[in-house]
């Protein structure tokens, strides 16, 4: 028997945590015919169009070959369109298209099932003290 530290045990149980949470995600998001990533960057785009592929990674806090991945992909399939900027034409920028706005209320109704289904049962003080833990966790970790 392997005895764990109750750091090394919520460790694991939050790693757990977000597997489950983005195989969810990923069950909700095949309604939308497209992939958690893909629906993430569509919902970021339809509130800040007009970004450059590196201004977009900052933002989503991805690296800029992941984010000029997802744009490729995305525009493969209709959803947003790169444009040249006006003054800098070595730079793009990416904006919505028709078949993007088309998809944005199911992927939102999708992270909204999603996040209804992980908070279940969950008071406000409760998310409250679970948002403060978080952003912890999350300073520790950018701090190296």
């Amino acid at each position: 028997m392997i005895i764990q530290t109750k750091k090394e045990k919520i460790g694991h149980l939050l790693m757990h945590v977000c597997r489950e949470r983005g195989k969810t995600a990923d069950q909700f998001m095949t309604q939308s015919k497209i992939f958690r990533g893909q629906g993430m960057m569509l919902m970021f785009l339809s509130e800040h169009e007009g970004l450059t592929h590196s201004e977009i990674a900052e933002r989503l806090n991805i690296s800029p070959a992941a984010a000029t991945k997802v744009i490729k992909r995305l525009e493969e399939e209709g959803y947003i369109k790169r444009q040249s900027d006006d003054k800098d034409e070595r730079l793009s920028r990416v904006f919505m298209q028709e078949g993007g706005r088309a998809v944005i209320s199911g992927i939102q109704s999708s992270f909204k099932k999603l996040d209804e289904q992980t908070f279940h049962n969950f008071g406000d003080e409760d998310l409250d003290r679970l948002e403060d833990y978080l952003h912890h966790i999350l300073t520790n970790l950018k701090a190296g």
